[in-house]
Parts: C-alpha cells; sequence; structure tokens
C-alpha cells in the first residue's frame, strides 16, 4: 500500500495565521512572529482638548488636522488611506423638538435633509445601541461619489440630556464594508471629556 502525503504543514500555516488575526481582534497577545500592525496592543488613546472628546485609536488609524477657508479647525481621523475610512466628529445641541429621542430624532433629519440628496442614496439600516456613557442611534447608508460605490455610518452619541455627538464615518464600499467591527469599536469607546 502506497501512502501519500497531504499537504498538512501548508494547512496548519493557514490555521495559525487564522487564529493569530483571530486572536489580534480580540487583542489577546500574539507571539511575536506576527507582524506588529496585526497585533492587538497597538490600540491608544487619543484626547482632543479643543473639540472635548476622547477615544481609542485601533492600528491603522491616524489623525490629521487641517485649517478650513473660514479658518475653523478640521480634524479627521483616517484609516490608512481617507478612501478607506474617514471619520469626522461633531458635536450637536438638542433640539426643544427632539426631547423624546434626540439620537433617532437627529439621525432621522439628517437622512431626510441632507444625506437623501447624495447620488444613488440608499438607508440601509436604523439601529438602537448603548455604550458606558452614551445611547445612541446608527444610520448606515450606501451611495455614490464620483462614481464610486460609497458606504457611510453614522453614529449619534447623546452623552447628556443638552449633547448629542455625531460620528461620521464614510469610505469607499470596499474598504467600509468589512470594517464595522472597528468603527463600532470606536464609538464604544468614544468619551466626552470633562
Amino acid at each position: 500500500m502506497v501512502r501519500r502525503r497531504t499537504q498538512r504543514p501548508a494547512l496548519w500555516l493557514f490555521l495559525g495565521s487564522c487564529l493569530a488575526a483571530v486572536a489580534a481582534a480580540q487583542g489577546i497577545p500574539v507571539p511575536s512572529g506576527t507582524p506588529a500592525a496585526e497585533r492587538g496592543g497597538d490600540v491608544r488613546r487619543f484626547a482632543d482638548l479643543e473639540a472635548g472628546f476622547e477615544l481609542e485609536l485601533l492600528p491603522g488609524w491616524r489623525i490629521e488636522n487641517s485649517i478650513e477657508n473660514d479658518g475653523r479647525r478640521l480634524l479627521e481621523i483616517i484609516y490608512r488611506d481617507r478612501s478607506q475610512s474617514l471619520l469626522r466628529v461633531h458635536r450637536e445641541a438638542v433640539p426643544a423638538d427632539c426631547e423624546d429621542d434626540p439620537p433617532r430624532c437627529l439621525a432621522e433629519r439628517e437622512a431626510g435633509n441632507s444625506l437623501q440628496f447624495r447620488p444613488d442614496f440608499q438607508l440601509k439600516k436604523r439601529e438602537r445601541f448603548s455604550t458606558a456613557v452614551a445611547r445612541g442611534t446608527l444610520l448606515t447608508f450606501t451611495f455614490r461619489r464620483v462614481g464610486k460605490p460609497m458606504t457611510g455610518r453614522y453614529y449619534f452619541l447623546q452623552t447628556d440630556a443638552d449633547t448629542v455627538w455625531v460620528l461620521r464615518f464614510e469610505g469607499e464600499s470596499r474598504f467600509h464594508d468589512t470594517l464595522r467591527y472597528q468603527t463600532d469599536r470606536l464609538a464604544y469607546s468614544f468619551r466626552p471629556l470633562p
């Protein structure tokens, strides 16, 4: 009887790389043979004293500041390349007619007043969620920008009776659709500064 040699070493390498990726995503320490970009230990805290918030930056995310034409500072949090994911954070005052459920009310207003006018806009999902410091609403939608399919994920976080923070993530669908775990994690780590 002749035995065939199987491809078990290749299978073990494949399974090992899958386990390392899962461990990195869960924040479990990975042996040093794994590239630094895949390790979960590179999470760092970012605080913007001027804007009044802090959050955790995961590996691959970076901060860019620029000045707009009117002299205002524009803070952008970018994942690798602006086309993959771009986050802008804004603080909104709760309008008097939105006191019942401010995150939902502001999310519906944004979808109805500005987002619907983007080319090929489609609202995909509206979800409620809560974090340790906020309750909120998440809007997920698609649209086109310069002919490219885009995905938007906007988190509306109510941190007190008067304030809703809006975390606006946008990117090309082919990249952004795979980043749901990361955008959720950034939103859940969000904290207003005292």
